[in-house]
């Protein structure tokens, strides 16, 4: 029987000791066993449990994922699928909120906003107006990615398309 340390397991899995210790405390592993002298070792049942856990964590809310988890390990199998099932139903009515909200945006007239008749390209003045912040904001939002700039070829200065503003504004 292969055995793995913790440590082994959190580098693998790319989280903390500290993690797993919390889905033992949780309740959402077999029990663990012990060396003579209390360490903690994992065997592949183990491993095969941190690996479920963490692929539920991309998709769904901790809560569930514990629920579910707990579900499958005291082989209640059907109510853990029907956990799965009425997330699954959230997330695509959500996913459906947020299409019908980026069509409104894609068909929106945004020739204007706040009474301010817009541009296709807008100094970071212009744009850190009409979105309410500072300039040193939107700088900030570019250095992070969130929104990028050309440089005006005549004077150097950033500009922000219009798309870009949008996102920000929203």
């Amino acid at each position: 029987m292969e055995t793995y340390t913790p440590k082994q397991i959190a580098n693998a899995l790319n989280v903390s000791t500290t993690t797993l210790r919390r889905y033992e405390e949780q309740d959402l592993i077999p029990v663990v066993p012990r060396t003579k002298s209390n360490h903690r070792f994992y065997t592949a049942i183990h491993f095969q449990a941190f690996i479920a856990i963490r692929i539920l964590l991309k998709g769904y809310d901790i809560p569930i994922v514990y629920e579910v988890v707990r579900a499958i390990k005291n082989a209640r199998f059907e109510e853990a699928l029907w956990l799965v099932n009425e997330q699954q139903f959230h997330i695509q009515v959500e996913k459906q909120r947020v299409e019908e909200i980026l069509t409104m945006i894609q068909n929106a007239d945004f020739t204007k906003y706040k009474n301010v008749k817009l541009n296709e390209w807008m100094s970071i003045g212009e744009a850190a107006k009409l979105a309410g912040v500072n300039t040193s904001a939107i700088r900030h939002w570019e250095h992070e990615g969130l929104v990028q700039s050309e440089r005006n070829k005549d004077n150097g200065y950033r500009m922000f398309s219009l798309p870009d503003c949008v996102k920000y504004w929203l």
